[in-house]
């Protein structure tokens, strides 16, 4: 059963009780209002002896039916013996009977019941329209109301993996439906950005590993061909195969961890001493070859940030300092005015090229031999507009370069 026809029924039943229930208690109330007026109007006057002693035939109870235990006194009515109080039938006559004293009093009441009789009729009438108006009523308040809920759903069905930009039109109407409209165009949201990150990957990685997959090809023919029997030949193609399999494995890392991340981000305290202290004994064991410096003056206070990815933009950087590093292997890390930054002493970046070494894939003319930016740059800006930090660079070539963190006003 659908929900209109549910809410239908619903508010049909609430309001034909409640109609019903009114109507009822109004002819109730109605009838014994009537009622008790003919029975005081009977109790009222001289008394019934008073009558019978000045022989009858005149005064108010000349037209009243009156008897006494076994004995019928005066019957206009032709009722007959009656004992009990009560409204009678005769003929097309009614008749209301009431005690009074040891003698029943009867008065034609016949108008008082033809009046409550159309009137039964009437509320007969009334709540039967009830009935049927409120199933109308029901049925269209009930189509408008769920009106938003179809076109939601005939808009849902309309999206899929081809049609993940369509979103449902909010309603205003300022309740849970536009509630509803807004977490399921925000559920969309979420998959359409999960689903693009897929694709993206996947076309990142079709694109990124057709190089060294061609590279890694080539040295075993090489190997095949001649490594077999010339072990210089076979030592440099092992090599260059191995070198070419890190470098996947870093970029496949780097692939996964741009899909991976989220981009509701939990803040939590960091003591910024502490972290470059972490943060220095893990690169002096990644890269024996280099020295690394803290520099800690003018920190934020009060620092919050995500450690995970503060730690992951912090990677990426060290790692793209210690490629372009030359003769001095020194490499330092901190803080400085309020920025936290990488620095290196390395070959530097052309002014030209500053802006460019954060699009995805994007790489100097030196990366045709195998150096350049790649992924991680770009990852590294993602991570910081997510953490709410800018990424800045001061270069010099051949002085070196330093990325700054700076925090978004």
């Amino acid at each position: 059963m659908k929900i209109a026809v549910k809410l239908t029924l619903i508010y049909a039943s609430v309001f034909v009780i409640f109609t019903v229930s009114l109507l009822i208690f109004s002819y109730w109330n109605i009838e014994r209002l009537l009622l008790d007026e003919n029975k005081k109007s009977l109790l009222k006057g001289p008394e019934v002896e008073n009558y019978i002693r000045g022989g009858g035939g005149y005064g108010k109870f000349a037209s009243l039916y009156i008897a006494s235990k076994d004995k019928v006194i005066q019957d206009p009515f032709n009722l007959g013996l009656k004992d009990k109080e009560g409204i009678y039938k005769a003929s097309d006559i009614y008749v209301l009977l009431v005690r009074k004293g040891v003698y029943l009093l009867g008065k034609d009441i016949t108008p008082t019941i033809l009046a409550l009789n159309r009137l039964k009729y009437i509320t007969t009438i009334l709540s039967l329209i009830s009935i049927i108006l409120s199933i109308f009523l029901g049925y269209i308040l009930s189509w408008r109301f769920l009106f938003p809920i179809r076109r939601i759903i005939s808009t849902a069905k309309e999206i899929d993996i081809k049609g993940l930009d369509k979103r449902i039109e909010i309603p205003n109407t300022n309740d849970e439906l536009t509630d509803l409209a807004l977490t399921i165009n925000n559920m969309l949201d979420r998959v359409n950005n999960a689903y693009k990150m897929q694709e993206q990957f996947i076309a990142d990685v079709s694109h990124e590993l057709r190089t060294p997959l061609t590279a890694i090809l080539g040295y075993i023919r090489l190997i095949n061909r001649w490594g077999k029997e010339d072990k210089k030949v076979l030592d440099e193609a092992l090599k260059s195969i191995e070198d070419t399999a890190v470098g996947m494995s870093k970029l496949i890392d780097t692939l996964l961890e741009t899909i991976k991340t989220q981009e509701r981000v939990y803040l939590e305290e960091i003591d910024l001493k502490d972290f470059f202290e972490e943060r220095k004994n893990y690169y002096t064991e990644l890269y024996p070859d280099f020295q690394f410096n803290i520099i800690l003056s003018n920190c934020p206070k009060d620092f919050y940030s995500s450690k995970p990815l503060l730690e992951i933009i912090f990677n990426i950087l060290v790692e793209n300092a210690v490629k372009n590093s030359l003769d001095r292997r020194v490499i330092d890390i901190g803080c400085e005015k309020d920025m936290l930054f990488v620095r290196d002493y390395g070959k530097g970046i052309p002014l030209e090229e500053r802006e460019k070494i954060f699009e995805r894939f994007y790489k100097l003319e030196e990366a045709r031999q195998g150096k350049g930016y790649g992924l991680g740059l770009s990852l590294a800006k993602k991570l910081a507009s997510l953490l709410n930090f800018e990424i800045h660079v001061e270069s010099e070539e051949l002085k070196g370069s330093t990325f700054y963190l700076i925090p978004k006003k």
